[in-house]
């Protein structure tokens, strides 16, 4: 079936659906749900798969992976939930992905709740555009294409840690989407009909240094002080930074000591960096992890755990396939789609680099400012950018045929 037919099918089956689809989203964004609230994720997760079980989906709430020794913290955040069309023997079609979780502390909801401004053509809230509105995209294409009843086997992932670099959401996407003909990442779109065809990998470290206690004024010398230590690798850490290469490496959180006047027993950081090849990624982490060995203070010793999480989305010839499908479904609903590099990372990447899927990524509703008080979707680019990930699903499904 020519894509214009496709398009009057999805015509009659969405134009009617925007302000059920922002029901919904206003529902998601009134749930508070950082990373680290498992409760808020989880009640995401029920809400998106209880809307689809309504639809005839098979839904699931996978179990948690094995939980590394040296990250027992992993054990304490939400689950991933997953829904199918099609029973698992037949493969996982075309996977739809995207994450629950947001940057916003519990109580955000309350204090900055969903606004709706048609006027400005804007609505805000905390994770409105990263990625609420994707996930709703993604639910509202999924049950259209199931509703036309054409060949589009497809699987719903719904991830619970990727603002953390899905340290447990990755090991479900390894488990349930090998063999997907293609991924269909719903991360907000750039303003103006943009999706990211390329973007960066990121990566996760936590550092630890023991030290020895000592009062700071009557015996000093008889301690090791694990912050004098934690500076010089600090500073040691921030020399991978070459922003020529696209290497980001930022020490943002760091804590330690017992009191002002005690030398510090112990210390520790955490470490965020971006690469935009693999093998700048593992250059790094390797050399993280040799400084990590070595101590500048004598009496200190450091651990550190963590390393690469979501890989980085390059080009292939694959990628670059899908996204001209893209840009056919685009020119179908009258809209003239470009693509970007994207400097940060997400699910995409690792489903292209790490499971070798065609992937696209960007292909929700548009919004910008992310990570911010000033977050906003674009609600009239809501039932489009739906219409778009339904048409490359049903393109991709026939393209990629396995």
């Amino acid at each position: 079936m020519p894509l214009t037919e496709w398009k009057r099918e999805l015509d009659t089956l969405l134009d009617g659906q925007e302000a059920d689809m922002l029901a919904l989203l206003e529902t998601l964004v009134a749930i508070d749900s950082p990373t680290a609230d498992a409760a808020g994720v989880n009640r995401v997760g029920e809400t998106l798969t209880g809307w689809l079980a309504q639809e005839g989906f098979a839904t699931f709430r996978l179990p948690k992976p094995a939980i590394p020794k040296d990250e027992p913290w992993q054990a304490d955040l939400g689950d991933v939930f997953m829904a199918r069309t099609h029973d698992a023997a037949h493969g996982p079609g075309i996977g739809f992905i995207g994450h629950m979780d947001t940057v916003f502390p519990t109580g955000t909801a309350a204090s900055r709740p969903f606004r709706l401004d048609r006027t400005a053509d804007r609505v805000t809230g905390p994770g409105v555009a990263d990625m609420k509105a994707g996930l709703v995209a993604s639910l509202f294409a999924a049950r259209a294409l199931k509703r036309m009843g054409f060949d589009c086997p497809m699987t719903l992932m719904f991830s619970a840690d990727e603002e953390l670099g899905s340290p447990t959401s990755s090991k479900a996407l390894a488990a349930q989407l090998p063999g997907a003909r293609a991924v269909i990442c719903a991360e907000p779109g750039g303003v103006g009909q943009v999706v990211t065809v390329s973007r960066k990998g990121s990566g996760h470290m936590h550092l630890k240094i023991t030290g020895k206690a000592a009062h700071a004024g009557r015996c000093y010398a008889d301690g090791a002080s694990a912050i004098l230590e934690l500076a010089h690798k600090t500073l040691a850490i921030n020399d991978f930074l070459d922003l020529s290469r696209g290497i980001t490496v930022n020490t943002g959180l760091v804590g330690g000591g017992t009191s002002a006047n005690s030398v510090a027993p112990w210390a520790e950081s955490r470490i965020h960096l971006t690469y935009r090849s693999l093998e700048d990624g593992k250059r790094v982490v390797t050399g993280i992890r040799d400084l990590a060995a070595r101590s500048f203070v004598p009496g200190t010793t450091a651990t550190v755990s963590g390393g690469l999480r979501l890989y980085p989305l390059e080009r292939t010839p694959e990628g670059d396939r899908l996204f001209e499908l893209v840009r056919e479904g685009g020119r179908a609903l009258g809209m003239d789609i470009t693509g970007q590099h994207y400097e940060s990372a997400a699910e995409s990447g690792f489903c292209s680099s790490e499971l070798g899927i065609p992937t696209i990524c960007c292909m929700g509703p548009e919004g910008d400012n992310i990570h911010s008080v000033d977050e906003f979707m674009i609600p009239s680019t809501l039932v489009p950018r739906c219409k778009l990930i339904a048409l490359t699903a049903l393109q991709a499904a026939r393209a990629f045929a396995r």
